[in-house]
């Protein structure tokens, strides 16, 4: 990074109309499309060491392609923070450090308030009251985590709220997986004692745990409890087990964060060390190709983006340097967490020890990953292969679902910079189009989503099929006056032809009559198949969801007495058809305004009717180019990867 003065004629030319005041100023390029978004004290002088100050490569090519620039007066520094958060959320400019990996993890929830606490997966934190341990960045080791806990704490993970009413217990208490407070098999005071158990343990207080059972199975022996003496031997044979692996601790119980810093010329990693109850439960690596920023700017870019407002927030955090405008980000982290929050920079100590450890992890990363050799970028390899005007940062992609004609609907997912943008996506419920006529569907969605003077457009248009599909989507966007601004192409799945013909992905253009193939190993490709499959994904949970609701309104309509008024409160109490099935006649006269007749009638057409099976559920038909090509269904999700963690909140 050769440091260097910049002339910025646009930028010389807007400073002398620059406020000093308090703001978030945008850096545009000559398309209006945002560069970079910034926050400063005063707006005239930081503006201006763009001007009198040497910047790095980086920087000097964002003042180079500028040629507009905006700003916001805020009252306070913070209201500042907090819009320069939201305004890189919402642009995600190619100059501000992007967290590509800005996923939140899993976490367990306990809320011991409730009358019988249950354990629950989440991937956000609330104000709630509830007690919130993780991030666990592994999903197969949370899953494992929850499932120990399920046979040596045993409460429940029903989704029923309060204490759940049933006849009988579920499977998992007879697998010895739940105390089953449903059915009154437990009392609640012996419940809640289990509850208190898993907190303890779910706090790092494993030791004492062991401790209270130990003493509670010599009494239940004493007492010629043989029983219940066994069965706390076993779980305490399974913590044992568990504590055994819990060797690494640091002297204080407090959650902390520490971060390491490697960098080697623009490239930069930076690791986020967890620990979590005095113990280090994993990392977070995040590599940055082009980090022309100084270290304190590169970090304090990083912990604005990191720390978004559902995730966890630890009560230290340590960094390696001081932040050049810590004040404020310290009272929105506080304001978030709801206690004080501290930024510390050790220099001696255990946390001095802990910011080793992270800036040798971020070393070995770094290297890790530029062994791998430069990666071509998916937006420039599109960009060339497909000539398009610019790099494809936003991708959308469109898909119809429906079953011979019936509950059509459409969905559209989209893309930025190669990470899910799920505020973006959109479902359709199909309106104008009868029976089955899938290219008439594409044509209103594509209408109803982009037919508006301010439709936001994306780089780049993907249509799940193949040339049929993408000539229908040209001219009704020929038709919307948007040609030549919103670029179109097929992707047709592999499969095998009529003829036995085995088939790869492949790409049709407009204009172009044979489907272009990519390589198997092409990033560019690869993006777009992970694109289509989510938009695969997203249309047929949208379907299965509206023909079980179309479902359950059929069959509530086929019981005298139930008229929409009645039906609406059904649907809002059980929610889908499933639930309805296995609630009893106790549990529908809990429904407001549901007479005792009415009710044995619904169970009795409930019993009649036999649920479809969720393989005819919701079919939906196939778009891809060629005809007889056989289609199969989009990739199931994979786990998050990474370590486990636990953290109480």
């Amino acid at each position: 990074m050769t440091p260097r003065h910049v002339l910025s004629p646009a930028l010389a030319q807007a400073l002398p109309h620059i406020p000093g005041s308090t703001g978030v100023y945008l850096f545009k390029d000559a398309r209006g499309a945002v560069l970079y978004v910034g926050k400063a004290v005063n707006l005239k002088n930081r503006l201006g060491s763009y001007l009198r100050d040497q910047v790095g490569t980086r920087t000097a090519v964002l003042l180079e392609r500028l040629t507009q620039v905006d700003f916001l007066v805020t009252a306070t520094e913070r209201e500042a923070l907090i819009l320069e958060r939201n305004l890189i959320k919402e642009h995600r400019p190619r100059y501000n450090i992007n967290l590509r990996d800005d996923k939140n993890f899993l976490c367990l929830r306990l809320d011991v308030r409730d009358p019988a606490p249950r354990l629950a997966l989440v991937r956000r934190f609330a104000p709630d009251g509830a007690r919130y341990f993780g991030p666990y960045t592994s999903g197969t080791a949370v899953r494992e985590l929850l499932k120990f806990m399920k046979r040596v704490f045993r409460l429940r993970s029903c989704r029923d709220r309060g204490i759940p009413k049933r006849t009988r217990p579920c499977l998992n208490y007879q697998l010895g997986q739940c105390l089953g407070p449903c059915c009154g098999l437990v009392s609640l005071e012996d419940y809640r004692q289990a509850a208190r158990e898993a907190l303890l343990f779910l706090q790092g207080q494993g030791k004492k745990l062991r401790d209270e059972l130990a003493a509670k199975m010599h009494q239940a022996a004493a007492a010629w409890r043989f029983e219940e003496a066994a069965g706390l031997r076993d779980r305490l044979a399974l913590l044992d087990r568990t504590l055994a692996q819990q060797v690494t601790h640091t002297p204080n119980f407090r959650d902390q964060d520490a971060l390491g810093l490697a960098r080697e010329g623009d490239a930069a990693m930076i690791v986020v060390l967890l620990v979590r109850g005095g113990r280090v439960t994993g990392s977070l690596p995040y590599f940055f190709s082009q980090a022309g920023d100084l270290d304190p700017d590169l970090l304090e870019a990083f912990l604005k983006q990191y720390y978004c407002p559902d995730r966890f927030v630890p009560d230290k955090i340590l960094s390696p340097q001081q932040l050049p405008d810590q004040k404020a980000f310290l009272e929105l982290l506080a304001e978030q967490k709801g206690a004080p929050v501290q930024l510390l920079f050790p220099r001696q100590g255990p946390r001095r020890q802990l910011l080793s450890l992270a800036a040798e992890n971020a070393s070995a990363a770094l290297k890790r990953q530029l062994s791998l050799g430069p990666q071509t970028d998916p937006a420039e390899e599109l960009l060339e292969r497909l000539n398009l005007p610019t790099p494809p940062r936003r991708l959308a992609c469109l898909d119809i679902s429906t079953l011979q004609g019936d509950h059509a609907v459409g969905a559209m997912a989209v893309f930025w910079d190669g990470q899910p943008d799920k505020s973006a996506y959109r479902r359709f419920q199909i309106k104008e189009v009868e029976g089955q006529n899938d290219p008439a569907m594409l044509a209103e969605i594509i209408r109803r989503q982009f037919g508006a003077p301010e439709a936001s457009l994306p780089d780049l248009l993907v249509i799940d099929g193949g040339m049929g599909q993408v000539m229908v989507a040209q001219k009704t966007v020929e038709e919307l006056g948007l040609a030549g601004k919103l670029p179109i192409i097929g992707l047709a799945k592999a499969g095998t032809l009529a003829s036995g013909q085995q088939v790869r992905d492949r790409l049709y253009l407009p204009g172009r009559k044979n489907p272009l193939f990519l390589p198997a190993n092409s990033p560019g490709l690869l993006l777009l198949m992970r694109l289509r499959d989510e938009a695969h994904r997203f249309a047929i949970s949208y379907h299965r969801k509206k023909s079980r609701k179309l479902a359950l309104q059929s069959i509530l309509q086929q019981v005298p007495g139930l008229g929409p008024k009645r039906r609406r409160l059904l649907l809002t109490h059980f929610g889908d058809l499933d639930a309805l099935r296995r609630s009893t006649l106790k549990e529908l006269l809990t429904v407001p305004g549901l007479p005792r007749s009415v009710a044995e009638k619904l169970l009795s057409v409930l019993h009649e009717t036999q649920p479809m099976p969720l393989s005819q559920s919701a079919p939906e038909s196939d778009r891809n180019a060629g005809p007889g090509v056989d289609n199969p269904s989009g990739p199931s999700e994979t786990p998050l990867p990474g370590n486990p963690a636990t953290t109480s909140r």
